[in-house]
């Protein structure tokens, strides 16, 4: 189940563009403060809020679901050499009703505006008032957007860009010169351990989500962000180049929803959760556990010739005697490899 990114090269529009966007940034930074907890940034969001006023706080809140799991096109359309004021002039010079259209994209892909205010309603209610605006009252809602980031530049995130940008900048040239010397495919591979080479001209990444992304016509953008992690953030917008968001620094390696399958299959049966339970706190042998628990002894042998297939018991032989017992550690470490798997 990974995602594919397939037709690139090196020249022409499957080359891809390394691109550092403040407006870019701005949405991962808006997503981190709606759920700092699992970005360890609880420190780094609470001192931003302390900072803001009490109207941008209330702003903040109301517009902070354009920038979730499904990002509002303006976070993931932005012009690669564009700052953030040209960003917002751009903004303001876009007729209001597509403006709307591509501000209700996290909940309604199509910008149906009857599945937006359906799906708002399961929304906070600050949320919901929002995405009303947007169907109802396109140009004064659009309007409100581009004032709320406006205020946002000037009340903090402007001191923010200031700070991270050179770290950006130069992982960005870091990618352009790999790129240049070992080819677009390898580029990719080095911004994150879920990137792998799987054929010329195509990258494979560790995700849930199955899906595959021919770039040789539409373009690859790869934006660096020090907020991101730890996502690996894939935008695909129609009519624009697929973007593709990353920490600036690699985090480390996430099992594929292959590996990840095959641990959870060895233990979502009762039969082998049974069996582990056998060799928990003690190895033992496959006589043993059907003699003492009185089990099949072919199901003995075939659970745990499943739970050490999945790395999830070891095996060791003593004389004539093949002893099991569970790997504690490879057993915990199910929950962070999922975790981490589902947040890729």
């Amino acid at each position: 189940m990974p995602t594919v990114i397939t037709g690139l090269g090196e020249t022409g529009p499957g080359r891809p563009a390394p691109v550092v966007s403040a407006l870019i940034e701005f949405g991962s930074a808006l997503h981190v403060l709606r759920d700092p907890g699992h970005h360890g940034a609880g420190g780094w969001a609470a001192g931003v809020v302390a900072g803001m006023s009490e109207r941008l706080v209330a702003w903040t809140r109301a517009w902070w679901w354009t920038a979730q799991a499904i990002r509002a096109a303006p976070f993931v359309t932005a012009a690669p050499s564009a700052d953030f004021a040209a960003s917002l002039s751009r903004l303001r010079a876009a007729p209001a009703s597509r403006l709307a259209s591509q501000l209700l994209r996290p909940v309604s892909r199509s910008g149906d505006a009857r599945a937006a205010l359906h799906w708002s309603r399961s929304r906070e209610p600050a949320a919901a008032a929002v995405v009303e605006a947007l169907v109802s009252r396109p140009e004064e809602a659009v309007a409100d957007f581009v004032e709320f980031l406006h205020r946002s530049w000037q009340e903090w995130f402007c001191a923010e860009w200031e700070t991270i940008r050179p770290a950006l900048a130069a992982r960005a040239r870091v990618f352009a010169d790999v790129a240049s010397a070992q080819g677009a495919s390898a580029a990719l591979a080095t911004i994150d351990p879920s990137v792998t080479v799987t054929a010329p001209g195509s990258v494979s990444i560790a995700k849930v989500q199955n899906a595959r992304h021919d770039v040789s016509r539409r373009g690859l953008l790869v934006a660096p962000s020090s907020l991101i992690r730890p996502h690996l953030y894939v935008a695909n917008v129609r009519r624009h180049p697929l973007l593709l968001i990353h920490p600036a620094e690699a985090g480390p390696p996430v099992p594929s929803a292959a590996d990840l399958l095959q641990r959870l299959g060895a233990v979502a049966h009762r039969g082998r959760l049974e069996v582990a339970r056998a060799i928990a706190t003690e190895p033992r042998t496959a006589g043993e556990i059907s003699a003492l628990w009185g089990i099949d002894p072919t199901l003995v042998n075939r659970h745990l010739r499943a739970l050490a297939a999945a790395g999830l018991a070891r095996t060791a032989r003593r004389g004539r005697f093949v002893q099991y017992q569970l790997d504690a550690a490879a057993v915990e470490a199910l929950g962070t490899d999922l975790l981490a798997l589902l947040l890729r």
